[in-house]
């Protein structure tokens, strides 16, 4: 209850809006479902599934490929985790690639993993093979790299570890079983791979495509996405595949009640800034013991909101309360980060102020109360953020503070055009000339182009002439060889246009 709220601040809350709550719906295990998995999920208290992740798994299972959009905390892992696991299960050689978008979110993801495949190694019969699971990225150490090319039937990484490690050296001793047997690619967080990295994206996909065919396999993909207009054509741009869309959410949720709130004028009939608000109402929420999430709109703001917080924090009625509240923002290391969310899943910690890295799925427990340091710019990222709020059976509240800005003022006159609206479309231009360009020069290096490339890269032809002209190509035998530099891939990163 954030009663105390209008008291202490009155006039500062403008309007509220309710989301109404919904009931779960479940399923029961499927049939198919393989008895050692069944076991597994017994252990872990998993007796039936919600009506999404049943569905997933029988999409997956007549061999679609499957787009989930439902929403945060609704068990979406869960929904790609189980088909990965019924096929290494029944193929003990089967190879999954899982992609996150951020190494921060592989490494959460492998936890939730390893809980799962831990029960399955627990087993003693001798028909289960255990199966093996790593995390494969920068901060991965080489002996472990190989161990883990190797044996792992999981593994998860990010994009850009694919392009400039993985593909690249396709070839190598190691590697080539790995992507003779991908019989899935998942894609965690589909919504955030728009614009230039979507477009990225979407050439890397082609690359990958292009290699699995070379070893013999045809992976399919299982994609989970926050809510977006477009989802299912969004991941068919990205993954050039036809998908089954699944957005019916079976999963429960209390409802949330969304506040908006109006910085008092200050002097000058000036509005007080979002930090000195901020710095303001994230002690009272602490103090009041509500579990509280900040977002800020920079790193900048991060620190400042953070810092003025925890200095009125020092002296709550004569004690420090100022270690109950932490940053969270890139730029800390990887220990700091591990630290802080387990310090939330623990309950160490009542309030966490950070920038949108943690509007991802990292798992940081139950929180009660979401406040929006202004609008963050889209209605996916909203209604992302606000997803981090909400125990199953209790309402969670979100507080969005307006900044001066005229779409924040705007959202002030019109509350609802905020929270009665679907999310926007996710546009990306995956034949971009020049990212296209980049990519097949990075194909050539990994396979020679032949005339089936011209179906994935639609530019190939007048792409072949220029690289032609420049000697980065030759023509062997009606197929196009790779006789530039040493590694085109390295010479540019998919988070920039060039």
């Amino acid at each position: 209850d954030l009663s105390s709220l209008s008291s202490r601040f009155p006039g500062c809350i403008i309007a509220t809006r309710e989301i109404a709550g919904r009931d779960a719906t479940y399923a029961p295990l499927p049939e198919t479902c393989h008895p050692a998995l069944r076991a597994a999920l017994a252990q872990r208290g998993i007796a039936q599934l919600y009506s999404h992740q049943a569905e997933a798994f029988a999409a997956a299972g007549r061999g679609d490929n499957v787009v989930i959009t439902t929403g945060t905390a609704s068990g979406k892992s869960l929904a790609y985790l189980l088909p990965v696991i019924q096929a290494t299960l029944e193929d003990p050689a089967t190879r999954t690639l899982l992609l996150f978008p951020t190494k921060a979110l592989s490494q959460d993801q492998l936890r939730g993993v390893l809980g799962l495949v831990d029960h399955l190694a627990t087993r003693t019969d001798a028909v289960t093979q255990p199966i093996a699971a790593g995390v494969y990225d920068g901060d991965t150490p080489p002996a472990d790299r190989s161990r883990i090319r190797d044996r792992a039937n999981l593994i998860l990484t990010n994009p850009d570890m694919l392009h400039s490690a993985l593909l690249p050296n396709h070839g190598r001793r190691g590697y080539s079983h790995l992507f003779r047997n991908v019989r899935y690619i998942v894609i965690d967080e589909l919504h955030s791979y728009r614009g230039a990295f979507g477009a990225h994206f979407a050439n890397l996909m082609r690359r990958i495509l292009r290699i699995c065919r070379h070893y013999g396999s045809e992976p399919r993909f299982l994609c989970s996405s926050a809510t977006i207009a477009n989802a299912r054509e969004h991941a068919e741009t990205l993954c050039h595949r036809p998908f089954t869309l699944i957005s019916r959410d079976g999963s429960p949720s209390a409802g949330k009640r969304v506040h908006f709130w109006q910085p008092p004028l200050g002097e000058k009939d000036l509005r007080r800034p979002i930090t000195s608000e901020l710095a303001l109402l994230i002690p009272h929420l602490v103090t009041a013991r509500h579990r509280t999430i900040a977002f800020c709109r920079s790193r900048k703001e991060t620190e400042i909101v953070l810092k003025e917080s925890r200095d009125r924090l020092r002296d709550v009625a004569g004690h420090d309360e100022s270690y109950l509240l932490a940053g969270y923002r890139g730029g800390y290391t990887p220990e700091e980060r591990r630290q802080v969310e387990r310090a939330l899943v623990d309950g160490q910690l009542i309030g966490v102020v950070s920038t949108n890295a943690l509007e991802l799925g990292i798992d940081i427990g139950a929180l009660q109360v979401v406040v929006q340091g202004g609008f963050p710019g889209t209605r996916a990222s909203f209604w992302q953020q606000l997803g981090r709020a909400g125990r199953r059976n209790e309402l969670a509240h979100a507080i969005v503070v307006l900044a001066v800005s005229p779409t924040d003022q705007f959202i002030a006159d019109d509350p609802d055009w905020l929270v009665g609206q679907p999310a926007e479309h996710a546009v990306v231009d995956r034949d971009n000339l020049a990212i296209q360009l980049a990519h097949v020069r990075a194909a050539a290096a990994e396979l020679p182009l032949g005339l089936d490339d011209a179906a994935a890269f639609p530019d190939l032809g007048e792409i072949v002439a220029v690289l032609s002209r420049a000697d980065e190509v030759r023509e062997v035998l009606g197929s196009w060889h790779w006789s530039g530099g040493a590694f085109p891939a390295g010479e540019f990163s998919l988070r920039n246009i060039h």
